[in-house]
């Protein structure tokens, strides 16, 4: 008979409603850019470069504001309670767009507003995610686990840039949907955390014993939290390494992929989905390889490695000129992913306890995302000076830099 903490039961359910709602995420964040942009245009308020910078930027500006508190939280309350006030939230935030657009009363400006809105959320879900998995892996193998959770990511991507592709192309509904059907696959991102909360509601965990920890001062964790990042060797040289290469390699990978179909091949949104899920079907295929292959190597090893090959595989856009030779260019840039998250994720969950690790995956957030979103915001702008490709191959070699540096992390370089 099975007993309520069931660790198959449990990860399963929570890598179908990840996988569910990362569908969803795929499917917003490969339309959002072009909704923007057709809604700026038409209401001639701003260039659209510069509306779907903003939006990008806003996408991540969440977790460089409340990315360290959201972590405090989630060592302090349920984690699972946390995931299921977050998904509901954003189901009802993305449910909206479709019904003010279907109405006339969509202004771009709103799109910016509902991703921070959103993403605020999504703060606070993912740190209490990465830190419940280890409750409900049991004795697993960590790096397994965190690769197949990671796959249902890659696959998500891959099915959710699909469905724009697919439904979105001229030659599968005989003529372009536009607008109109970006709003309906908005829709279907609202209902897929609706799916997601579902999901994550029929878990079943015995919450762990309330440690002393949790009747501290929260801005006392905060502050604890951070001394202790500082304080750590290997920590603070895998946040620094992490928030440099994201701010390389990220603006590129979310503005300039965009505007490297939109203005340089001129094609539409069909093709940008296209082009996400090869990105995605190559970091799916890079993750099973690290499950497969990955457990002898050192975690350190296979972040460092990771970012080198991460930035390196941009600088062959340059040259690249056809829609294909994008194609495979961008499915070998997203083997290398992998080797960071996973890498990154193992580490932590190793080498740090379980009550830390909320805050500990709360301030990976926010150098990711933190990042991610000044690297957005700074793409958008040298898109006027500079052309997608040249922004490809120049944010490809200073990521693939940062993957030298960090040969000087000893205590990085060495981590198991």
């Amino acid at each position: 008979m099975e007993g309520p903490n069931n660790p198959r039961r449990n990860l399963f359910l929570l890598w179908l409603g990840q996988f569910i709602s990362g569908t969803g995420d795929s499917v917003f964040s490969t339309c959002v850019g072009f909704l923007v942009a057709w809604l700026a245009t038409r209401q001639s308020a701003v260039d659209a470069e510069f509306a779907v910078g903003l939006t990008r930027t806003v996408d991540a500006l969440p977790f460089l504001l409340f990315g360290a508190y959201a972590g405090v939280l989630a060592d302090r309350f349920s984690r699972r309670g946390l995931m299921l006030v977050s998904d509901l939230a954003r189901a009802l935030v993305l449910g909206l767009l479709p019904v003010l657009y279907f109405a006339g009363w969509l202004q771009w400006w709103v799109l910016p507003l509902a991703a921070f809105v959103t993403y605020s959320f999504s703060t606070l879900f993912n740190p209490a995610r990465d830190a419940l998995i280890p409750e409900l892996a049991g004795g697993a193998s960590l790096l397994k686990v965190n690769s197949i959770f990671q796959t249902s990511g890659q696959l998500a991507f891959v099915v959710g840039a699909g469905l724009v592709g697919i439904l979105l192309a001229p030659e599968v509904l005989g003529q372009s949907t536009g607008p109109d059907g970006i709003a309906w696959l908005l829709a279907y991102d609202a209902l897929s955390f609706a799916v997601s909360f579902f999901c994550i509601l029929a878990l079943r965990v015995t919450p762990p014993p309330r440690s002393a920890a949790t009747r501290e001062s929260s801005l006392k964790q905060l502050r604890e939290s951070l001394s202790a990042a500082i304080g750590d060797g290997r920590l603070r040289g895998l946040l620094f390494l992490t928030a440099m290469d994201n701010f390389f390699i990220m603006g590129p990978a979310i503005v300039g992929g965009m505007f490297l179909v939109r203005n340089f091949l001129g094609l539409e949104t069909w093709a940008y989905g296209v082009f996400e899920a090869c990105l995605a079907a190559g970091w799916m295929l890079g993750t099973l390889l690290v499950a497969r292959l990955g457990s002898n190597v050192r975690t350190g090893h296979l972040v460092l490695a990771g970012m080198l090959l991460d930035g390196l595989t941009y600088v062959p856009f340059l040259w690249l000129e056809s829609f294909g030779a994008f194609l495979v260019a961008i499915f070998v840039h997203g083997l290398a992913i992998p080797l960071i998250t996973v890498g990154r994720t193992t580490l932590i969950q190793r080498h740090y306890p379980r009550e830390r690790l909320g805050r500990i995956f709360s301030l990976v957030a926010i150098t990711v995302q933190g990042f991610t979103a000044l690297s957005a915001f700074t793409v958008g702008a040298l898109l006027a000076v500079l052309g997608p490709r040249e922004l490809f191959a120049l944010g490809g070699a200073l990521g693939a830099l940062c993957g030298v540096i960090g040969l000087s992390f000893k205590a990085l370089r060495r981590a198991e």
